[in-house]
């Protein structure tokens, strides 16, 4: 499963210039760039993300204040050419500090422990307690990968759906499936993603689960079939 991360750098050129060192990582993808703090409060109302490289330079103390305010430390890596950022950002407790030029090989080091940190290796129950953060009704949650049945398309939003609550998250489906093992959840149709581990069964057209049903696209009978087959 792969990392979200965002950037906050009110220089466009330090912005290409992360971006370009980030996507030669592996595990990574890009959620969101903004240039200023306010961008990216109004993305974090809505939406989560894994890591925040932020330069802090222009709004440090809202951004110092924000991070406490909503407990965001453990995901916040400043990269800023300013000592005071460091010394400020380790006195909040924040992952790290990065000093500019951003160094791709330290910013490894801490892509490393942070895996290690939130992907500890664990006993054979570790899928059932993996989980997904998501906004819903202003309110970060997390959802365990186990307890979600399907996934729907609502226009600029998605419905994920478990026995005991539905979720109304603001995401694309493409963005979504990213944040979920490949392995696990299928997209059998352009409006739904679905828990292979709940199917029962299926017809030509139809996915069949806990007395629900899911349309399943003619061209993705087959691969369903495989991954059908294969499980």
């Amino acid at each position: 499963m792969k990392l979200n991360y965002v950037i906050l750098d009110p220089y466009d050129t330090e912005r290409i210039r992360a971006r370009q060192h980030l996507n030669e990582v592996d595990g990574l993808n890009l959620a969101g760039e903004f240039s200023n703090f306010n961008e990216l409060k109004n993305f974090l109302q809505y939406e989560s993300a894994d890591i925040i490289l932020v330069d802090p330079s222009l709004d440090d103390e809202k951004i110092f204040s924000c991070i406490e305010r909503q407990k965001l430390q453990k995901k916040v890596i400043f990269t800023s050419k300013k000592s005071k950022h460091a010394v400020k950002g380790f006195e909040i407790g924040i992952l790290d500090f990065i000093p500019k030029p951003l160094n791709i090989n330290r910013l490894n080091v801490t892509l490393n422990r942070l895996e290690k940190e939130n992907f500890p290796t664990t006993n054979i129950n570790q899928k059932s307690k993996q989980s997904i953060e998501v906004k819903h009704n202003l309110k970060t949650e997390k959802i365990i990968l186990s307890s979600i049945q399907w996934i729907e398309a609502m226009g600029d939003y998605v419905k994920i759906v478990t026995p005991k609550k539905n979720y109304i998250v603001l995401s694309s489906m493409k963005k979504m499936q990213e944040r979920i093992p490949e392995k696990q959840f299928f997209r059998c149709h352009k409006s739904y993603i679905i828990n292979m581990d709940v199917v029962e069964n299926f017809s030509q057209t139809m996915i069949f689960f806990d007395k629900t049903f899911i349309p399943l696209s003619r061209s993705k009978k087959k691969i369903f079939q495989n991954l059908w087959a294969n499980r």
